[in-house]
C-alpha cells in the first residue's frame, strides 16, 4: 500500500502545480542575488513556498513542511531586513530549494520523503541565529571534484542506470549521513558546524540543480518521475475547439440532408452548388479545427528557459567565474512535447558554453572584456520555425585548433581535414569522441555531448548551426518545426511516385519547358529572374529510374541558399500528419504519410538529402 492511497490524483496535481512554483522561485532567487533589496521580489519567492508547503501540509508530507518552513523563516529575515542577502546564504537557500526538488521525487513514487540533510538544516538554522557564515566562504582555487556529467547522459540515453559517486547522489535512507560534512557525522544535532557547512551547501547544489544528474535511489533522473502527462490549456483556445466542433456537426447535418436528396434523385444545378458549398464549408472549418487543436499543444518555452539561470549560475561558482545568463524571446510557443525533448541538449549545450566558451575573470580582464560574461539564450519564430539561439561572449572557438584536434584524436584524416572550410571545420565538434580538453574533468573532456545533442535536435527533425569568432564568442542556433504532428507539404512526382516535401522551403514552381536551362562548370543551372541557380534531379538524389519527364522545376530555399529541384510534376500541397520512423530511418528521409487516396508518401528531409552539413551542392 502506497503513501498515498487515494490521493493520487491530488498528489499529481500537487507535483505539477509546485514544481512551476518552484521553477518560477528559483529564477527569482537569481533576480534577487541582482538586486538584493527588491522586496516584491522577496514577497513572491516568499509566497511561493508558502503555497508549496500548505500542499505538502495537505499531503502529511511532515519532512518537505519542515524544510519549507526553515526556508520562509529565512526569507521573513531578509524581507523584514532583518538579514541582509550575501553569496553564502544564497548558496543555502539554493541548496534548500534543490532538496525541495528532490523531495518531490520521492512524492512522485508515492513515497514521503526522507528529512532532509543536516548539512541543509544546521546552516540554515545557524543564519537564522545569526550567526556568521563568511569565513566559511570558499577560498577561490578550485572546487572539489564532482560527479562525471558527460557519463552519466552517455549512460542515460543508453536507457542504462548510472551510478553517481556516494558524497553526492544518495538514497533516501542514507541522505542524512551522506550530505553532513565528514568530520561531523557523528556531532550532536544542536552543534551545527558552521566552517564546514557552506561547501557541502555549494557541493549538493551542484548535485540537485544539474537535469543530467538529478538521479532518484532507482537511478531514473527527477525530471522523468515528475514528467507532466496533462498540459494546461487557455478556455479561449478550448472554446474556440467546441465551437469549431459545432460547426462540423451542422455541416454534417448539412451534407446528410444532401446526401438523401440526391439518393431521391434531386440532382439539379441548386442542389449540386450546395453540396459544392458544404464540402468547401466542412475543409475549412477542418482547418480551422486542425489549427485549433495544434494550438491546445503549444507551450511558452519560457517554462523551460527558466530551469536554465540556476543551472548556470551553480556551474559558474564551481569553476569560479562570473557568468549570467539572459533569457530572451520566453513567450515564444512550441509543441509540448518538443519542450520536453529540448531539455537535455540545452543543458549539455550552457554547461559547454560556460564551461568552454567562457574565461575566467583573469582572462577577460586581459583581453579587455568585462569581468562578468553574458550568455543569450534566445527563441524566435520564423515562419513555421523556431530558432533557439545560445550566443555567448567568450574566446570562440578556433577552426584551425579544432581540425587539428581532430586530426590527433584520428577522427578524421588529414587529407579529408585539409578540404574543409572554416564552417565545415567547426562543425567536427559534433563528432563522437570529440573535445578540445586536454584534461578531463568533472565537466567535460570525455567527447561525450555534442554528438549526442546534434542526434537528439536531428530526431525532433531539426539541425544545429554554428558561428564562432576567436576572441568575440561563439553561437550555435538550433532550427526546429513548431511541431513534430502536422506539417505543410508539397506533393511532387517521379514518375507514377509521389513524395512529400516541406512547403516551407518551397519559393515557388517553375515550368522548365521554356527556362532558361544553362550548363556553367559541367552543373546545371537556370536563370530566374537574372539570378543563377544549381539544378538538380530528384530522381538523381534518390538513386530513383528517371523518367526524362521533368517538367517541373521546384525552387527552393534553405537558409541562405536557393536553388531548383526537377521533378516530374506536382499534386499540390496538403498539411500531412508526420509519421516518424523510428526503427529504420533512410538518410535524406523525414518521416511518411498517407496520401488522400490511400498511397503511402515518403517525406523528405531536404537538408539532409542534399547534405547541407557535409558541404554537398549547398553548402552553408
Amino acid at each position: 500500500m502506497s503513501d498515498f492511497s487515494g490521493m493520487e490524483e491530488l498528489l499529481q496535481d500537487f507535483l505539477q502545480e509546485s514544481s512551476e512554483l518552484l521553477d518560477d522561485v528559483d529564477s527569482k532567487l537569481l533576480m534577487l542575488e541582482q538586486s538584493p533589496h527588491d522586496h516584491s521580489l522577496l514577497n513572491d519567492i516568499f509566497r511561493g513556498f508558502h503555497t508549496i508547503k500548505g500542499g505538502a501540509g495537505f499531503l502529511n508530507a511532515t519532512e518537505l513542511v519542515t524544510l519549507c518552513h526553515l526556508t520562509e523563516n529565512l526569507f521573513d529575515r531578509l524581507r523584514n531586513d532583518q538579514l541582509a542577502l550575501d553569496a553564502v546564504i544564497m548558496d543555502a537557500i539554493l541548496a534548500a530549494t534543490s532538496e525541495v526538488r528532490h523531495m518531490f521525487g520521492a512524492l512522485s513514487q508515492n513515497t514521503q520523503p526522507s528529512p532532509a540533510p543536516l548539512s541543509i538544516t544546521r546552516v540554515l538554522e545557524a543564519i537564522l541565529e545569526g550567526k556568521s557564515l563568511a569565513k566559511a566562504a570558499p577560498s577561490p582555487p578550485s572546487a572539489p571534484p564532482g560527479p562525471d556529467w558527460n557519463a552519466l547522459f552517455a549512460a542515460l540515453t543508453a536507457g542504462t542506470s548510472p551510478q553517481p559517486p556516494p558524497p553526492i547522489v544518495h538514497s533516501a535512507q542514507d541522505k542524512s549521513t551522506v550530505n553532513a560534512p565528514s568530520p561531523n557525522v557523528n556531532s550532536p544535532p544542536d552543534i551545527p558546524d558552521v566552517p564546514d557547512a557552506p561547501q557541502e551547501i555549494k557541493s549538493y547544489g551542484r548535485r540537485a540543480t544539474d537535469t543530467l544528474a538529478n538521479a532518484t535511489p532507482s537511478g531514473r533522473r527527477e525530471s522523468e518521475n515528475v514528467k507532466e502527462n496533462t498540459i494546461r490549456v487557455d478556455t479561449e483556445r478550448l472554446d474556440q475547439v467546441l465551437n469549431l466542433s459545432g460547426e462540423i456537426g451542422l455541416t454534417k447535418n448539412r451534407l446528410n440532408q444532401l446526401r438523401s436528396d440526391i439518393l431521391l434523385g434531386k440532382q439539379d444545378a441548386n442542389t449540386l452548388r450546395a453540396l459544392d458549398e458544404a464540402v468547401n464549408q466542412l475543409d475549412m472549418l477542418v482547418v480551422s479545427l486542425q489549427n485549433s487543436v495544434m494550438k491546445t499543444r503549444m507551450q511558452p518555452i519560457g517554462r523551460l528557459f527558466k530551469k536554465f539561470p540556476r543551472l548556470a549560475r551553480d556551474l559558474a561558482r564551481q569553476l569560479n567565474k562570473e557568468v549570467e545568463l539572459v533569457l530572451v524571446g520566453e513567450e515564444t510557443e512550441i509543441d509540448k512535447t518538443m519542450i520536453e525533448d529540448l531539455n537535455d541538449p540545452l543543458v549539455h549545450l550552457i554547461r559547454n558554453a560556460v564551461d568552454h566558451g567562457v574565461e575566467l575573470p583573469s582572462e577577460r580582464t586581459g583581453s579587455g572584456k568585462p569581468v562578468k560574461s553574458l550568455i543569450h539564450l534566445q527563441a524566435r519564430q520564423i515562419g513555421d520555425h523556431i530558432n533557439i539561439i545560445i550566443a555567448d561572449d567568450g574566446k570562440g572557438m578556433d577552426p584551425e585548433a579544432i581540425r587539428a584536434k581532430a586530426i590527433a584524436k584520428g577522427l578524421i584524416s588529414p587529407e579529408v581535414a585539409s578540404s574543409l572550410d572554416e564552417t565545415q571545420c567547426l562543425e567536427l565538434i559534433f563528432l563522437p569522441g570529440f573535445s578540445t580538453k586536454d584534461q578531463i574533468s568533472s565537466v567535460s573532456g570525455r567527447g561525450v555531448g555534442m554528438d549526442v545533442v546534434k542526434t537528439n535536435i536531428k530526431k525532433l527533425n531539426g539541425n544545429v548551426t554554428i558561428r564562432s569568432e576567436v576572441g568575440k564568442g561563439s553561437e550555435l542556433t538550433i532550427s526546429l518545426p513548431l511541431t513534430l504532428a502536422i506539417l505543410p507539404v508539397l506533393m511532387v512526382r517521379i514518375g507514377t511516385q509521389s513524395f512529400a516535401v516541406p512547403l516551407s522551403l518551397v519559393r515557388e514552381i517553375i515550368a522548365l519547358e521554356h527556362s532558361p536551362i544553362q550548363h556553367v562548370g559541367g552543373k546545371t543551372t537556370l536563370v530566374v529572374r537574372g539570378e543563377i541557380l544549381p539544378m538538380v534531379s530528384l530522381a538523381q538524389l534518390l538513386h530513383w529510374e528517371e523518367s526524362n519527364q521533368a517538367h517541373t522545376g521546384v525552387l527552393m530555399q534553405v537558409e541562405n541558399q536557393s536553388f531548383i529541384l526537377s521533378v516530374d510534376g506536382f499534386d499540390g500541397h496538403d498539411d500531412v500528419v508526420i509519421k516518424s520512423l523510428d526503427t529504420f530511418r533512410p538518410n535524406g528521409v523525414a518521416g511518411v504519410t498517407m496520401s488522400s487516396d490511400g498511397e503511402i508518401v515518403l517525406i523528405l528531409d531536404i537538408k539532409e538529402l542534399f547534405g547541407l552539413t557535409g558541404g554537398g551542392i549547398v553548402s552553408h
